[in-house]
């Protein structure tokens, strides 16, 4: 999916107003993480810590696990690869719809491959696979799966490795921690992202968190330094200063809740209901290429959704921008549609 995602800005020729195609939390405090960032550029003079030492001891200080749970990666998708090279060639199971380097990943690395509708991952009966792929809250529709239901699967499942993706639970204010469940399942494990939350996309940065055998194997399967000082700085000053700077997740609910009931009451829209500040939207008529290239003349990004697997050319997805935003974006489908 490297072609075709959300924020995909490069080849844009018109002014861009905002930016709907990203689940990047818009009511960030990135700002202040640049000007951190920007009196350490001398950081940039000397190679990276290629073990993040500092950073990954603050980040299991904050989850509660030990050093050795915890690898640093260079955003979630690295993670992503790593973890498909460790189990090379073996049976896994990958949700749909979902974010597609999953299984891409998993391709790359010569998995046999099952596909299984998000809402069924729990209760599928499984079996003879190694691992099983997921996120909670899921990327594009928000569908959530409790601490409670992972930790069931896991026990249920001894000998298969759950790989969950974490990217946007603490964008939800109705997610659980999974990163909980690891002190009672050692077949977990949870890949994080501190690059949505704070909105830092561009300086990739993200972790692991698994058993300390699994993280001793990965490890080795990593490319040299591939964590780069600013972004190791970065993650620092993040986990010292996380719930100063966290947006205000119940804001970017309520906000998508009344872009979600918006959109549903154009008639040529349908709505997947989420808790998240992202949601899926369905036209009954045209395509999502057709409706993305109309707003691009007035300035707004929209994520054309067909490449997800399980969704058709009319599906989109939508990220919330803010009240004044939003009413453009609600213009612009009305405009589109008449």
């Amino acid at each position: 999916m490297i072609l075709g995602h959300g924020n995909d800005i490069h080849h844009l020729r018109q002014e861009l107003k905002a930016d709907f195609s990203s689940n990047v939390a818009y009511n960030n405090h990135s700002s202040r993480i640049l000007a951190h960032l920007t009196a350490h550029l001398n950081l940039i003079s000397n190679y990276p810590d290629p073990n993040a030492t500092t950073l990954t001891h603050k980040i299991a200080q904050y989850h509660g696990v030990e050093s050795c749970n915890v690898l640093v990666t260079n955003g979630s998708t690295e993670a992503f690869y790593l973890i498909a090279h460790y189990f090379a060639g073996k049976n896994s199971v990958v949700s749909y719809p979902s974010f597609a380097e999953y299984e891409d990943a998993c391709r790359v690395y010569n998995h046999s491959l099952t596909f299984v509708p998000i809402e069924d991952i729990i209760y599928h009966d499984i079996h003879n696979t190694d691992t099983i792929w997921f996120a909670t809250p899921n990327n594009p529709d928000g569908h959530l799966t409790s601490e409670q239901s992972i930790a069931n699967l896991c026990q249920r499942l001894p000998q298969t490795t759950v790989v969950i993706d974490t990217a946007y639970t603490a964008l939800c204010p109705f997610a659980d921690n999974i990163s909980l469940v690891h002190r009672y399942c050692s077949n977990l494990i949870t890949i994080h992202s501190l690059t949505k939350l704070f909105a830092i996309p561009g300086i990739r940065l993200g972790y692991i968190i698994a058993s300390e055998d699994v993280i001793k194997k990965i490890t080795t399967l990593r490319i040299p330094w591939s964590v780069n000082s600013l972004a190791q700085e970065a993650g620092c000053y993040i986990i010292d200063h996380y719930a100063e700077l966290l947006p205000d997740v119940e804001q970017l609910y309520n906000e998508s809740l009344e872009l979600q009931m918006a959109v549903a009451s154009i008639p040529q829209m349908a709505v997947t209901p989420s808790k998240c500040n992202y949601f899926l939207a369905k036209m009954c008529c045209s395509t999502a290429q057709e409706l993305k290239d109309f707003l691009i003349t007035k300035g707004l990004l929209i994520r054309n959704a067909s490449n997800f697997r399980g969704l058709s050319s009319r599906h989109i997805r939508l990220s919330v921008q803010g009240h004044e935003r939003n009413t453009l974006l609600l213009e612009g489908i009305k405009e589109f549609f008449v």
